[in-house]
């Protein structure tokens, strides 16, 4: 491609995830189709058509159905609500439509455009589930008369009652059901709104199984509240498994003495979950050098044959997780070389979307400023 030659020229997210693209083409690789995360960013940062071509690279005829539908999701989430409707055209009489279409319609609804919905639905004939979100919605805003105005709209209506019943209990206010009863018309209704929403209104004791905790159990507890010298000596004394818990909250505070917890008392897989969850840690934190060490100390480590997929998959998503806060950190074209000079195609694909996820953060900020 011309621009991977002109040195001026300016990287952008778009270009990098067509890259992304490439390299799964350039590769061969078999199995369903390139990385679904690729098709994913590209719908989220706006580049339908590009997000589209994607999706028609699957192999599989139901994961193609399915990325015809989530773009649609995503473009409709984005608020492209008419050209959501419009790229759905092309399977026009088709059961994928009236999916597409209902998509669409519930997501209108979820925001609170019922009328949108209603129109949006109405060549399918499908309006409860429309309802039902849109009396989702009305809970959600506290509107428990209108919520239950839409549930009499509705056949499945009642199912609204549980929801209401759950809300009224969270905010503390189930002596509210029977205010909201006595001012249903329908009296048959209102009985089966009583019924229903009693069963949420208020938490049921259930039979609780007390389970003796183990020293290990009450290291990972003082490891959540910061107490890790407690916790490191009783992982110490006990041999417990899963020290990366441990290790990794303390990281945060205390990286060296993590490190060495880490090393002194995991087993290879725990390593190896550990020092990729170090580094996407020290990546966020901006120390690059120190992510790249522990990358190279991740992909050092001997799985064996048998695990072999454990290790490519954590150094993948460290990988993903460096170049996205090293683009952030220090644009675009630093990090280019090193995302194009990993060993594999997997590598080399989720460095290229960690870049085009920081290239798309920045312009949604400039745009938000």
């Amino acid at each position: 491609m011309l621009w991977r030659q002109l040195p001026l020229h300016k990287i952008t997210d778009q270009e990098l995830l067509r890259e992304a693209v490439a390299e799964w083409k350039k590769a061969g690789e078999p199995g369903y189709g390139p990385n679904s995360q690729i098709f994913e960013q590209q719908a989220a940062q706006g580049y339908y058509e590009d997000a589209a071509a994607t999706g028609r690279l699957f192999k599989r005829a139901e994961d193609v159905q399915w990325s015809i539908v989530e773009l649609v999701k995503i473009r409709t989430e984005n608020g492209d609500i008419q050209g959501a409707k419009e790229s759905i055209q092309s399977v026009a009489g088709s059961d994928l439509q009236r999916k597409a279409a209902k998509v669409i319609a519930l997501i209108q609804a979820q925001n609170g455009d019922l009328s949108g919905a209603l129109k949006t639905i109405a060549p399918f004939g499908e309006c409860d589930e429309v309802f039902l979100a849109y009396g989702g919605h009305q809970i959600e805003m506290g509107d428990f008369e209108g919520a239950l105005d839409t549930a009499g709209r509705t056949k499945s209506g009642y199912q609204l009652f549980y929801d209401i019943g759950d809300a009224l209990r969270t905010r503390g206010e189930q002596s509210r059901a029977r205010k909201l009863a006595a001012h249903m018309k329908d009296r048959k209704f209102a009985a089966l709104f009583l019924e229903c929403a009693r069963f949420t209104l208020w938490p049921h004791p259930e039979e609780v199984r007390v389970i003796q905790a183990t020293p290990c159990d009450d290291a990972y507890f003082d490891a959540t509240r910061g107490k890790f010298a407690e916790a490191d000596e009783v992982l110490r004394k006990n041999g417990c498994s899963n020290v990366s818990f441990v290790a990794v909250h303390q990281y945060e505070v205390d990286p060296s003495g993590a490190e060495r917890l880490l090393r002194d008392k995991s087993d290879s897989q725990d390593l190896v979950f550990g020092l990729g969850q170090f580094a996407a840690v020290a990546a966020r934190k901006g120390n690059i050098a120190e992510a790249l060490r522990l990358l190279n100390d991740l992909q050092s480590v001997n799985l064996g044959e048998k695990n072999k997929g454990l290790a490519e998959a954590r150094g993948t998503d460290a990988i993903h997780q460096i170049a996205r806060a090293w683009t952030i950190k220090s644009g675009p074209r630093a990090v280019l070389k090193w995302a194009r000079s990993r060993p594999t195609t997997e590598e080399r694909t989720w460095a290229l979307i960690g870049m085009a996820e920081a290239l798309g953060h920045a312009t949604a900020r400039r745009h938000c400023l």
